[in-house]
């Protein structure tokens, strides 16, 4: 039972890749110059590949996240978890102080990270928050306009959960302090915060979606005609779908005015 549950399968190998992926190109850098700093930045994997074993056996009993409101519950829950998790870093520690968790492998710190990402110069930072503000109600229209078409996903409610989560405490972020405080850091790999965890979940949770098995047409090659046909078919079906959802998002309805 347990070596089935722990078997290597594509859709767990997933969770993993995304952190494989940014520790090589750290590695290209050169920020991983000997055997203790490889092994202290590739040990995430093994939770990341764990979570991905319990979401494929959840996957094979539900397609939701949680019933009804559960899932904005859980948003709620995981931008509280890291805004309260930052405000008692702040009091306890100073500015770029570290106390070791496990020494060398992971260090509690409050570093304030102005660029607010791993990888974006700061120039960056207001088309981020612009970015931001798009997403956020258009992951909204975009999930609900696929359930309601495709099919209701666990992998699709945890693309929606994780991204909503990361741009909405990034915005949370940006109001209240004008800056990320990281504050788990992996010595000389990176530093980050609890909304970070949640980047390899959304990559992984929408390529283990789109590598299912009922989406093997969209994987296939048909021609170029025969694509630009579809996605201008996507694109109007979309459309049409956010401008009456949208209506029915407002408080007064066509009869409602004309009364």
């Amino acid at each position: 039972m347990m070596i089935r549950f722990f078997r290597p399968t594509v859709a767990k190998l997933l969770f993993a890749a995304p952190w494989l992926a940014y520790i090589v190109l750290r590695a290209a850098q050169g920020w991983v110059s000997d055997l203790q700093e490889a092994l202290a930045a590739l040990w995430p994997v093994l939770p990341y590949y764990c979570l991905g074993c319990v979401l494929v056996a959840y996957s094979q009993r539900s397609d939701r996240i949680a019933p009804g409101r559960g899932m904005a519950a859980l948003i709620v829950a995981a931008i509280a978890v890291d805004q309260v998790a930052k405000g008692g870093v702040g009091l306890l520690l100073a500015e770029d102080q570290r106390v070791p968790l496990v020494e060398g492998w992971l260090h509690l710190t409050n570093i304030h990270n102005t660029a607010q990402s791993w990888v974006a110069p700061i120039w960056y930072k207001p088309l981020h928050a612009a970015q931001a503000v798009l997403v956020l109600p258009l992951s909204v229209l975009i999930y609900r306009y696929y359930i309601s078409s495709r099919r209701r996903s666990l992998w699709a409610d945890l693309t929606l959960l994780s991204m909503f989560t990361v741009y909405a405490a990034y915005l949370c972020d940006t109001l209240l302090r004008g800056y990320t405080l990281d504050f788990l850091l992996i010595p000389g790999i990176v530093a980050s915060d609890f909304k970070d965890l949640f980047v390899p979940i959304c990559i992984a949770s929408a390529l283990a979606e789109l590598l299912s098995s009922e989406h093997g047409e969209l994987l296939a090659w048909r021609g170029w005609q025969t694509e630009r046909e579809s996605a201008s078919r996507l694109v109007k079906g979309f459309v049409s779908f956010a401008a009456k959802d949208l209506r029915s998002w407002w408080p007064f309805s066509d009869r409602e005015r004309d009364s």
